[in-house]
């Protein structure tokens, strides 16, 4: 909608505020993130709520300084990147604590509430980027009432809160698993800023190219957060293991079946889909395939080691797939345009996969032939996701 209404620019700007929002929330996550889903069923979770809470207001302040000082986003919408960053951050909050509790009904219909308010608002009152920003904040806000509902029940005063222990233990389960995801968003958007400042306006072609490329994820990612609240709570290592080669292969399984149906979308329907304007997108979705499927893998190698404790080897393989991106990406983009752009990151993800993939392989127990040939088989698989 924004694309057909606004054009490739307002598409670039829309990226930049998500992005500038990306970036408020990854740090607020150093406490209030995946530490939670393992904190949540050990620590009192009015302690863990508070503490979170104060870490996001931080958050969002010294972020949305960073924005606009270094002018990240265009400065009239820093001011709302900011405070829908803050409401992003506690609805993440409440949703880890909610993956932590295995309360799938309530993680998953927050989310779908927070995207279906969000467009119904965008929608009604016109595709403006201003409009969008509003959509955004309504959206979190109905979202956040209803997750505070369903929390109050599990919220029990027990004595004193011990602030700093409680900030001291989330920040030590939280910084090496959020540091990674927060050089992994680099990975991911790094890209952004070189084709900006060498190719200017045709940053907003490249972003629908990878948000069509991107929407590939919602299956492995969605496999993901289930493995990691089983594996969280499964006591047996090989148990774990064979959990996530379960989901592993159906997670290939999916990606490659949706991968094939974008091939095949003819290029005329994409034009009419998003406009005139966005025209080269299938070239730059070839380009990005490999890197498409790379991350469909590595959620699942990543969550079964965010699993184990193992939070080193995730920052590790982020700091892999960066690599190609610092040194070849500007060159890319520079040389090769959008397609340079689309294969330097399809590069940097294979790199963190393979390196994923070898950490998972010699610290799951299993035999290579385990783990490329399913054991349990994709009937087993569905019974768990039941």
């Amino acid at each position: 909608m924004v694309s057909n209404k606004l054009g490739e620019n307002g598409v670039a700007v829309m990226g930049l505020i998500v992005l500038g929002i990306s970036f408020i929330v990854m740090i607020s996550n150093l406490v209030g993130g995946s530490a939670l889903v393992y904190l949540s069923s050990r620590k009192p979770l009015v302690s863990l709520l508070l503490v979170s809470y104060v870490w996001s207001v931080f958050s969002a302040l010294f972020m949305g300084f960073v924005l606009w000082y270094f002018q990240l986003v265009p400065a009239h919408f820093v001011a709302w990147t900011t405070g829908i960053g803050f409401l992003e951050c506690l609805f993440s909050i409440h949703n880890q604590v909610f993956i932590g509790q295995e309360n799938w009904k309530t993680h998953n219909s927050l989310k779908l509430v927070q995207k279906t308010v969000q467009l119904v608002v965008f929608l009604l009152l016109g595709i403006t980027l201003h409009h969008f920003v509003v959509a955004l904040v309504a959206s979190y806000l109905v979202s956040l009432v209803w997750s505070f509902l369903v929390l109050k029940n599990s919220i029990r005063f027990e004595g004193n809160i011990q602030f700093v222990s409680i900030f001291k233990t989330s920040f030590m389960y939280g910084f090496q698993i959020q540091l990674s995801n927060i050089v992994q968003l680099l990975n991911y958007r790094l890209i952004y800023f070189f084709i900006e400042k060498s190719m200017g306006g045709v940053l907003g072609i490249f972003i629908v190219a990878v948000q069509l490329a991107e929407s590939l994820w919602i299956p492995s990612k969605a496999l993901a957060i289930i493995q990691y609240g089983k594996i969280s709570n499964e006591i047996e290592t090989r148990k774990k293991s064979e959990l996530t080669v379960s989901f592993i292969h159906l997670s290939f399984l999916l990606t490659t079946l949706a991968l094939i149906v974008l091939w095949m979308i003819p290029n005329e329907w994409v034009l009419g889909l998003f406009g005139k304007d966005i025209r080269g997108t299938k070239p730059i979705i070839y380009a990005l395939s490999l890197g498409v499927m790379s991350v469909a893998l590595s959620q699942s190698f990543s969550h079964y080691l965010s699993g184990v404790g193992r939070y080193k080897q995730l920052l590790i393989a982020a700091l892999v797939g960066l690599i190609p991106i610092l040194f070849f990406g500007k060159y890319a983009v520079t040389i090769y345009g959008l397609v340079g752009a689309g294969i330097i990151t399809s590069v940097s993800y294979a790199f963190s996969c393979g390196y994923l993939g070898v950490v998972f392989y010699r610290s799951s127990g299993l035999s290579l032939k385990e783990i490329l040939v399913l054991k349990t088989g994709f009937l087993e698989t569905f019974k768990i996701l039941k």
